[in-house]
């Protein structure tokens, strides 16, 4: 026979769980009154120094002089909000426009707390931090990013590199050539387009890193080469194309296709003749280039060839020509 509790105990059950509930009711209104405070505190930064802001972004010659001045002398809740402010309006904005917020977020004391935040214990803070210095580009920012480069959090090192990309600097390059290493962490995506935004300017060092020593580095440098139409990079490229890992002689073989060089014609006919992905990836370099190279090339592999490298290199079946 199961004994009832006692009712002096359930009220006390009652009154707690009544407790308990009103407690939590009144800390999710406060929570939300506290966050429509912050709402409306920042709505009323916004108006008070957006203008103050856009101005900057229009502002010629002497007259931004005149606009650092006045934010230098804006209360902290203000200038913060300015710092804050400037630094979003970063993303979208080129320039002399740009130039003119970089600056105007150094009036309002941004930079220093970003580079204090560089050196942060927290992966997550050392990364914004990094976004932050690409974007704001302060002095010393290049040199603080190709330490974050090697930071122990793969995530602050693909960060930093991709800011990298921003920087028209041949320290930066390296930085981030050596991102392509397969054990560097960064995406080789990251490290790819961070490698275009440079343009011309990387061009000599991924034509040096396409005869580095890790594999992982050849591959990267091979695929931007030929994005770039890096100069003077076809001979090497050519080097690729017998290079011991398959990834890196498909990766210069794309590339080849867009930097065309008569002497790959003999290394690439003996690659489709090896067969597989890899003599597919040759057919198609061979079919890209032009006929009068190409002629015999394509004729052998007519002969010799297996199917699936002969159907890359655009041509019948046996069984269809008989």
């Amino acid at each position: 026979m199961i004994t009832p509790l006692p009712a002096e105990f359930l009220w006390v059950v009652l009154i707690a769980s009544s407790a308990l509930f009103v407690g939590s009711l009144a800390a999710l209104l406060l929570q939300r009154t506290r966050r429509h405070a912050r709402a409306r505190r920042r709505e009323v930064l916004d108006a008070a120094v957006r203008p103050l802001v856009l101005e900057a972004t229009v502002a010629e010659g002497d007259e931004i002089d005149g606009v650092l001045e006045r934010v230098r002398d804006l209360p902290r809740a203000e200038r913060e909000h300015v710092g804050r402010t400037s630094y979003q309006m970063l993303r979208d904005i080129t320039g002399e426009a740009a130039a003119n917020l970089r600056a105007v977020a150094d009036a309002a004391g941004l930079v220093p707390r970003v580079v204090a935040d560089t050196r942060s214990r927290d992966a997550v803070i050392r990364a914004d931090a990094a976004e932050a210095l690409g974007l704001l580009a302060p002095e010393g920012a290049l040199e603080r990013l190709r330490e974050l480069a090697d930071d122990p959090s793969h995530e602050v090192r693909t960060v930093a590199v991709r800011a990298l990309g921003g920087f028209d600097d041949d320290a930066a390059v390296r930085s981030i050539v050596a991102s392509l290493a397969a054990d560097s962490g960064v995406p080789a995506t990251v490290a790819t387009t961070a490698l275009l935004q440079q343009g011309w300017a990387a061009g000599d060092r991924v034509r040096l890193a396409l005869e580095d020593e890790d594999p992982s580095v050849r591959r990267g440098a091979a695929r931007v080469a030929g994005i770039l139409q890096a100069p003077d990079s076809a001979e090497r490229l050519v080097a690729l194309v017998d290079d011991p890992l398959e990834s890196v002689r498909i990766a210069a073989m794309r590339s080849l296709e867009r930097v065309p060089s008569r002497d790959a014609v003999d290394p690439l006919v003996r690659a489709a003749l090896e067969g597989g992905v890899l003599g597919e990836a040759a057919a198609t370099t061979l079919l890209a280039m032009p006929a009068s190279w190409t002629r015999e090339a394509i004729a052998r592999i007519d002969d010799e060839a297996e199917p699936g490298v002969r159907r890359a290199a655009a041509l019948r079946r046996k069984e269809a020509a008989a």
